[in-house]
């Protein structure tokens, strides 16, 4: 039996973001609209989300952070190693 995706709700891509594979099977999940202050505002809960997903699974993350505008930073990508 085939194990379930925990990704396969979010690999559908959103008004929020767009999800690629790539083809090694690295799951990429990223804002829309680079640089827009609001999309990376908007981003902020589905990255929260992956990561979590990811850390029940045990899954290997690469997180890339831009500056916000107000100060901290704001995830704009994820990447999901398989």
């Amino acid at each position: 039996m085939a194990e379930e995706d925990p990704f396969a709700h979010l690999r559908n891509s959103s008004p929020l973001h767009s999800a690629r594979t790539t083809a090694d099977g690295t799951l990429i999940i990223q804002v829309l609209v680079s640089g827009d202050e609001q999309s990376l505002t908007d981003f902020q809960p589905v990255a929260l989300e992956v990561l979590e997903i990811a850390a029940e699974y045990n899954r290997r993350v690469a997180e890339h952070l831009v500056p916000g505008r107000r100060g901290g930073r704001l995830y704009d990508k994820i990447v999901i190693h398989p």
